[in-house]
């Protein structure tokens, strides 16, 4: 995240950082310790970072409703990885071992659940109906989402819409809740919150475009997970499902795939040779460009900071 970002939400953070170690209570169980240790070794912080930008559209008074905000929808967001890695298998994110490693089944289970009890905990003395039921049909569509990406594992047959269907219900849905909710709570107009969504769900559908990108492109160490991760569980991205619509042979070679993963190798091998990355980052950029003219009629500084944050996810390696 672009350092001036950072530095104009500091204090922000910090009292974000606090409000969540009030939430989750470290030290007081396995569930809770790492609950907490989640959020601090974890991620570069987009959501709340969105959520403070937007709630300074409004007045100050509101702070304390968009901090709450931001504070449970990163919660939000923890428990779904916890309960992604259980579903997935994994045992590595952001470089380290990930709770369902650590300390089984059973705790990663009641930590994911413990972060979504705190995440709702926290958003409950916010009297707005409409808050309400965007943050409720949001846990919803993050479950339909998970069943339905688990429903299309090693099915070659699934569609780009059905992938885009999935990446807006695993990661562009939060960061546009993180923008609307923080809008909600800070009293925005409309008119403004509108556009303001728009340009999450635009900023959201390019970030997890990249991060399936660099799935293919990037080291272990750079992802904080082993590379091709999607592929071998059966996740087909966007660079395989580009490259599945305009060539017949990758085409039947993934088919023999989803029936056969012995020849992972040859199907990488063939994608990377190809300009299936390159088409896919292309998807990504149009995104952008959209979310830039979702914002052309913010004020600034905000529009500035969110303008960056564009150009910076244009380029992001990691």
């Amino acid at each position: 995240m672009n350092k001036n970002i950072r530095a104009y939400v500091k204090t922000d953070l910090n009292d974000l950082e606090a409000l969540i170690k009030i939430a989750l209570q470290p030290d007081k169980s396995i569930v809770s310790n790492e609950s907490f240790d989640l959020y601090i070794t974890g991620g570069k912080k987009l959501r709340p970072i969105l959520s403070i930008l937007v709630g300074k559209l409004g007045a100050n008074e509101h702070r304390s409703s968009i901090l709450h905000t931001a504070a449970s929808l990163e919660l939000i967001h923890m428990a779904s990885l916890v309960h992604d890695d259980i579903i997935d298998d994994s045992n590595l994110r952001r470089n380290r071992k990930t709770t369902y490693y650590k300390h089984g089944y059973f705790q990663a289970i009641n930590t994911g659940n413990y972060l979504i009890s705190s995440a709702i905990r926290l958003v409950s003395d916010i009297h707005n109906p409409k808050f309400h039921q965007s943050y409720s049909s949001m846990i919803k569509k993050i479950v339909t989402g998970e069943l339905f990406q688990f429903d299309t594992q090693f099915d070659d047959s699934q569609t780009i819409d059905d992938y885009y269907e999935k990446i807006y219900k695993k990661t562009a849905l939060l960061i546009m809740l993180s923008i609307e909710l923080s809008a909600y709570a800070g009293h925005i107009s409309d008119e403004k919150r509108k556009k303001l969504t728009d340009f999450g769900y635009n900023i959201g559908m390019s970030f997890q475009i990249i991060d399936d990108c660099l799935d293919y492109t990037a080291t272990k160490k750079t992802l904080g997970k082993p590379s091709f991760s999607d592929l071998e569980n059966g996740h087909y991205t966007l660079p395989v499902l580009l490259l599945r619509d305009k060539d017949s042979y990758f085409k039947e070679m993934l088919h023999v795939y989803s029936i056969d993963q012995s020849s992972k190798e040859a199907l990488i091998e063939y994608l990377l040779n190809s300009d299936a990355i390159e088409s896919s980052k292309r998807v990504s950029d149009e995104f952008l460009d959209k979310a830039l003219v979702n914002i052309e009629d913010i004020e600034d500084p905000i529009k500035r900071y969110l303008s960056e944050m564009v150009e910076k996810l244009r380029t992001r390696l990691n």
